[in-house]
Parts: structure tokens; sequence; C-alpha cells
């Protein structure tokens, strides 16, 4: 049983990655940090890449 117990909070949490990724590439824009912004961009990418897998992942 504990091998499903986060089965049903998968695309909750997927969700809320991708919100997160989101606020993260707002956040980085509005302090206009010049190359440091990719560093934001590129974590933001790999937040919103793996949310969006946890989300979609349990449909055929």
């Amino acid at each position: 049983m504990a091998r499903n117990e986060l089965k049903s909070r998968t695309p909750i949490i997927g969700m809320f990655m991708v919100f997160l990724a989101m606020f993260i590439v707002a956040l980085t824009a509005y302090q206009h940090a010049g190359w440091l912004s990719i560093i934001g961009y590129g974590i933001a990418a790999v937040i919103a890449v793996f949310g969006f897998a946890f989300t979609f992942r349990d449909l055929s």
C-alpha cells in the first residue's frame, strides 16, 4: 500500500511544480539580472518539464 500512497497527489504536485516554474520566470524577469537570468530560466525549465511529466503521467 505504501507504493501507491502518492498516486492521487502526483498531478497536484506536478501542477505545483509548473506554477513554481512560472513564478521563478516572473521573478527572474523582474530582477533583470542579465547573464544570471539564464540560470533562473534554466532551473525554471527543468522544474516545468518534470512538473508537466508528473501532471500527465497517468494518462493513457
